[in-house]
């Protein structure tokens, strides 16, 4: 049961950071199964030994002594990789969020002392250059 969570945890941090999350769910996957097979191959080389009958009954009680035994550990890890990089996906923004800050928004002034339009903010039309020339002729400018 603690070598299930153990996988399940690993397999987890695997598929949240890995990059692209896919490899990271088959790099869980594969790793858990690579220490899984290493553990069984030492079983079935150490079942061959002679006196070794109490290390191998505690080696069997981590590992497991069936194959069903040795798949749990990996298909706890593929699980928590899967979850961890779905969930992950949905939390993950590709873009970042787009920030107004008063830098943007606040209207320089030109050196005439005027505020100079934004991009956007008013259409140009023939309407405005003819109060502006009024506004100018007025003040003088």
């Amino acid at each position: 049961m603690i070598l299930m969570v153990a996988f399940a945890l690993t397999g987890a941090l695997l598929g949240l950071f890995w990059r692209p999350r896919l490899v990271g769910v088959i790099v869980a996957v594969v790793a858990a199964g690579v220490v899984q097979g290493i553990a069984a191959w030492s079983l079935h080389f150490l079942s061959q030994q002679v006196n070794r009958e109490h290390l191998l009954g505690q080696l069997h009680a981590i590992f497991g002594e069936s194959a069903i035994d040795l798949a749990g550990p990996v298909l706890a890890a593929a699980v928590g990789a899967v979850f961890a990089a779905l969930l992950g996906g949905l939390a993950d923004a590709r873009k970042p969020p787009v920030l107004v800050t008063a830098d943007g928004i606040r209207r320089q002034a030109g050196k005439d002392g005027r505020y100079a339009r934004m991009e956007g903010m008013v259409q140009d039309r023939a309407i405005h250059a003819k109060a502006e020339s009024r506004i100018d002729s007025i003040l003088g400018l």
